[in-house]
């Protein structure tokens, strides 16, 4: 679309630009291949800038791609050793069935959840998320190996929900 468009309004846009420069300007620019090759050398310029540029937004587009597996890798490592010691420590106890839906809420509704923005999973309120019960659940007498996984549970799904949020900024990406 934008080579049919160059191939329609090439001729009246250098027209254009050729009325709106002074008489200097074009005479430097006419002789341009016989004095310093202006212009091939401010388009060798704009494509380096544009190559430092693209190699920057994908260098830090890749780092944040990377930390988010890394987080994700963790707190899912996390989630399976909840499960884990839940279904060890917690299977004789009455709440047990309350921890599994706990747990089945957590994955369901945070940890597969990419599509809600970070800000968003994190302004639940405490008596709605399912971390905070298991902890409540489990936090009775004397804080057992489960109440130690949640804590670290919630670090990891800290993690991964700042790697989530967006570091580089819009603007960039369309440039």
């Amino acid at each position: 679309m934008a080579a049919l468009l160059g191939f329609l309004y090439f001729d009246n846009l250098s027209l254009y630009l050729s009325s709106t420069l002074d008489n200097d300007t074009l005479r430097i620019l006419a002789n341009d291949n016989a004095n310093g090759q202006f212009v091939q050398n401010f388009l060798t310029v704009i494509g380096l800038l544009f190559s430092i540029l693209a190699g920057n937004a994908y260098s830090a587009l890749y780092q944040q791609q990377e930390s988010i597996y890394f987080a994700l890798f963790l707190e899912v490592s996390e989630a399976k050793s909840l499960l884990e010691q839940t279904t060890l420590v917690c299977q004789g106890r009455p709440f047990y069935q309350s921890a599994l839906v706990c747990i089945r809420d957590y994955v369901k509704n945070d940890l597969r959840r990419l599509d809600v923005p970070p800000a968003e999973l994190l302004s639940t309120r405490p008596m709605e998320d399912p971390l905070e019960s298991i902890m409540y659940m489990t936090s009775v007498g004397v804080p057992s190996i489960v109440y130690e996984t949640v804590k670290q549970l919630r670090q990891a799904r800290g993690n991964r929900l700042g790697a989530m949020q967006r570091k580089f900024p819009f603007l960039g990406i369309a440039l």
